[in-house]
């Protein structure tokens, strides 16, 4: 006939439910001595994992990692149990069986247990999931199970596993039994670090020198062993290197065996062979979620040092280049000009070799024997010498100063044009107007004093231009601003250098023109006019290892 017992239903993260009665059907087994009339059932939850960081939010996507949430009442777990005979005596009662959720209860399939109604002969309750790993499990009578375990180097052969210990559960009990599922593993991903990582699709991470392998004892923990190993993850994720991107989704989340660790080594690759590597030490605790923030700014800078430098590819990708040209020199309490810019990205082979050539300011007083400023500044008159145009910035796959590369010109890739100088006559304010290239060099209408009481305003000295030198004083060139007379302003370096003041037709005593940047070697190519004060300045970073 049928038999009363209290039924069990699922339960959501850490909630037990109200339990019901119904009618089992006649074929019931394994009824304990004493025997009370009440099904063994269960209650059980799934716990969260535990967040190390901001980024990690939720886990649902993967058989594994699991969750109360993709731990539902289609799954089944398998389930150990040892009874006390009340006399410190155990036997096992159940083992390695099945529990489903059957008939709105949790309950082991096909055989149904029952209690004994003595509250002495406790019972120990050790359930798994997945069922997969029943052969790698060890039980003795009376002891907790023991799982053997070596992690798979694949991700994509990981699982996630959880347990659940209940121990010295009374015999009379009459409700359902809970059971509180944990993880035994640690959770480990990758994202992008605050300062970023070149875009690009990311084909594998590999972290070196983690203990692969070890025993986990059900209630207690881990005992490793002393072997380690590499294990990969391969996302092709892609990335546009912003900062919190993930790399690796749930179902790339590395599996770890919990562990105190020293010097691991991570090393991410990209498609096109580029790959980063970093140490790493720390410990990993079960339950919980590690994301790693990858970060990898490769920026290589270039200060003014007077002479040519070079750059050698170390990733085959691409890269922005960008100048800066130099400020002129400023006469009494004239303002200084400030360099133009100039940048754009090229796409660059491993090993390729580029020769950066930074532009000295127009100084103050005499700097070189001829008085010009490095890379292309004219020379000023004030007197001679003094106040010079600042020199032109550039980036070309041939060595040499711009002037020098004319027979060359498709070897130069991006050039930031140098600033003009001031007249000695011109107003002091009218510095803006003096700045290197933009597309052109600036020299627009200048004011200049006749005497003490009396100004002026005439044409000033035009700047460089993409294609050649202005019409007005007297001429640069390629590569190089011209050298002013009669107490005028010099041109700065460029593309084509500005033009100076003097005698070429215009008033002495105004500005120079400043000298115009390029960009034709490279693609995606800005201008910005005025700059940079000082000393030009060069910078190339790698953006893509697409």
């Amino acid at each position: 006939m049928g038999k009363k017992f209290l039924r069990g239903m699922n339960v959501l993260l850490l909630l037990l439910i109200i339990i019901s009665t119904f009618s089992s059907c006649t074929n019931e087994m394994n009824i304990f001595e004493g025997y009370n009339n009440k099904q063994i059932n269960f209650s059980i939850s799934v716990p969260v994992w535990k967040n190390t960081d901001s980024l990690e939010t939720t886990k649902t996507s993967r058989a594994a990692p699991i969750m109360d949430t993709s731990f539902g009442t289609d799954k089944s777990f398998n389930l150990i149990a040892d009874q006390n005979d009340g006399a410190g005596n155990y036997s096992t009662l159940i083992d390695k069986e099945s529990v489903s959720f059957t008939n709105n209860i949790w309950q082991t399939t096909p055989s149904h247990y029952y209690w004994s109604g003595l509250a002495n002969k406790t019972v120990n309750f050790y359930a798994y999931y997945p069922t997969s790993i029943s052969t790698s499990i060890t039980h003795t009578v009376g002891s907790a199970p023991t799982l053997s375990y070596t992690v798979p180097n694949d991700v994509s052969n990981q699982i996630d596993v959880i347990t659940a210990t209940r121990t010295n559960v009374s015999g009379n009990t009459n409700f359902s039994t809970s059971l509180t599922f944990n993880h035994i593993f640690a959770a480990v991903k990758f994202a992008v670090g605050t300062n970023g990582l070149p875009s690009g699709t990311i084909k594998s991470i590999t972290i070196s020198g983690i203990k692969n392998s070890g025993t986990y004892t059900f209630g207690s923990g881990w005992t490793l062993s002393s072997a380690t190993s590499s294990f990969t993850v391969s996302p092709s994720t892609t990335i546009t290197g912003a900062n919190g991107e993930n790399i690796t989704s749930d179902a790339f989340t590395l599996m770890m065996i919990p562990q105190v660790f020293n010097n691991a080594i991570v090393s991410l690759a990209y498609n096109n062979g580029t790959t980063f590597s970093a140490t790493i030490s720390g410990a990993w605790n079960a339950d919980g979620v590690y994301t790693y923030n990858l970060s990898k700014t490769i920026v290589f800078n270039y200060d003014y040092t007077g002479a040519s430098q070079t750059f050698t590819a170390p990733y085959t990708g691409i890269y922005k280049l960008e100048v800066w040209g130099a400020q002129s020199g400023g006469w009494g309490s004239h303002t200084n000009a400030p360099g133009g810019y100039a940048g754009g990205y090229k796409r660059l082979i491993q090993g390729d070799v580029l020769y950066i050539v930074v532009g000295g300011k127009g100084y103050d007083v005499n700097y070189y024997a001829d008085g010009t400023s490095y890379n292309g500044g004219g020379t000023g008159s004030i007197p001679e010498g003094k106040y010079g145009g600042g020199g032109a910035t550039h980036i070309a796959t041939h060595t040499g100063l711009l002037k020098d590369l004319v027979a060359y010109k498709s070897t130069v890739l991006v050039v930031g044009g140098g600033a003009g100088s001031n007249g000695a006559w011109a107003d002091q304010d009218i510095s803006k107007y003096l700045c290197g290239g933009g597309e052109i060099g600036l020299g627009s209408n200048t004011t200049y004093y006749l005497n003490a009481n009396t100004t002026s305003t005439t044409n000033g000295n035009t700047g460089g231009t993409q294609t050649g030198v202005g019409p007005d004083g007297i001429k640069g060139g390629f590569g190089y601003g011209g050298n002013a007379a009669d107490y005028g302003g010099a041109g700065g370096g460029g593309w084509y250098g500005g033009n100076a003041a003097g005698d070429g037709g215009v008033v002495i005593g105004t500005n120079g023109g400043g000298g115009s940047g390029y960009t034709g070697g490279v693609n995606n190519g800005s201008f910005q006019t005025g700059a940079r004060y000082g000393n030009g300045y060069a910078r190339i970073t790698f953006v893509s290892a697409n």
